[in-house]
């Protein structure tokens, strides 16, 4: 394996060990071990089990990262293609690990142990019990598990966890039963704790303030028509996110485009909505709007998340419509054509006006919303996209 895998692999793990795309579980994991459990059904000898499970994607598809959830009665150490991961030794305590991934295959290695009990040579149950979710390149997720197609062996191999190494003369693994109702970890003293992951905190509508263009006169009121505006987010090197949640609201209207797609649109400045876009992992998004003054007061209020995949493991990042937006009022022939998609010249476009904080007059505390919008169609005037992956 190559020396920058090494390095990203080091930085992800021990800057990320809580930061997820999904609220990974054990759902559908099985209890492993290796052959040889006693006649009572649950006891082995202590000692050591090692582990392996070679991923290999299906054509078309590049996996970016593993987002993994295991423990192990009574302990473990994990590896991902030849590399220390982490540790455990409270079965009833599971760790989440976030680590990047190569291209093609990709080998999970887990050395088990088994204690025994002080004073004597008999050992206990010993199980492995590992939830592995694959996020591939396009967005989309695989999750494997702990099953058959494991394959496990009796103490510690040199080597086992290289992805080069030979197992393919080891048994596949002993299935001891399904979580959660596999003796003995379904007693209630064996309960197991699962650490949530991160709780993305989601836009924050309260934060962002109403933006407009400079015609708004000293009454507070605009022109009516449709005005342009834009955002871009171009995030540090090696960073990229996948998925955009957005709180947005408009006096009077609006239509919303992200990376020049077509996201949805809203008509009701009371009320706000919330549109989930996903897309492939990209280092830069753009954010256009068109919004649209039917008379009097005219406004644009949005918060936004955008959930990073640096690999899978990134931290979120979050904008708020503020003077770091730009604007268009447009020309002799309209709104520039264009202006929604990546790559647009706007150097030209001045900063938005602020025209004060959330909740200010005649706003006031405008409504967030509580679930997601559908993708719908462009208000009048709107350029026509194709449509966004959204969410509902």
């Amino acid at each position: 394996m190559f020396k920058p895998f090494k390095a990203l692999l080091g930085l992800l793990v021990a800057a990320n060990i809580a930061s997820f795309a999904a609220a990974l579980d054990f759902t559908g994991a099985q209890w492993i071990w290796i052959p040889g459990r006693a006649a009572d059904g649950i006891t082995y000898p202590p000692g050591n089990a090692t582990f392996r499970r070679d991923y290999y994607p299906e054509a078309g598809k590049t996996p970016l990262s593993a987002n993994i959830l295991i423990t192990t009665d009574d302990a473990y150490t994990l590896y991902v293609n030849g590399y220390e991961v982490g540790t455990g030794v409270d079965f009833t305590k599971a760790q989440r690990y976030c680590v990047p991934l190569v291209p093609d295959c990709n080998v999970f290695a887990v050395e088990g142990q088994n204690y025994q009990y002080t004073g004597s040579n008999v050992g206990n149950a010993a199980g492995v019990l590992s939830a592995i979710e694959i996020r591939f390149t396009d967005g989309f997720t695989e999750t494997i598990v702990t099953d058959g197609e494991w394959h496990g062996v009796s103490g510690v191999p040199a080597g086992f966890e290289q992805v080069a190494f030979d197992d393919s003369a080891w048994p596949a693994a002993f299935v001891e039963g399904p979580y959660p109702t596999t003796a003995p970890w379904n007693a209630p003293q064996n309960a197991i704790t699962i650490p949530p992951a991160t709780q993305n905190p989601g836009p924050s509508l309260p934060s962002a303030s109403w933006i407009w263009t400079n015609e708004v006169d000293s009454a507070g009121n605009a022109p009516i028509g449709g005005r342009a505006f834009r955002k871009t987010v171009t995030l540090p090197a090696g960073q990229f996110v996948d998925t955009v949640t957005m709180d947005i609201v408009a006096d009077n209207a609006y239509t919303l485009y992200i990376n020049g797609l077509l996201v949805g649109s809203g008509q009701d400045f009371h009320t706000a909505q919330r549109y989930q876009v996903n897309f492939p992992p990209t280092s830069t998004v753009t954010i256009a709007v068109y919004a649209a003054n039917d008379g009097g007061p005219a406004g644009l209020l949005a918060a936004a998340e955008l959930e990073g995949c640096a690999c899978g493991c990134a931290e979120n990042t979050f904008i708020i419509t503020d003077g770091n937006w730009k604007y268009s009022t447009g020309n002799s022939t309209g709104i520039p054509a264009g202006f929604e998609n990546p790559g647009f010249d706007d150097a030209a476009w001045p900063a938005a006006i602020v025209e004060g904080p959330y909740g200010q007059a005649p706003w006031g505390q405008v409504a967030t919303p509580t679930s997601n919008s559908p993708q719908s169609a462009a208000i009048s005037g709107a350029p026509a996209a194709p449509p966004a992956s959204v969410v509902a």
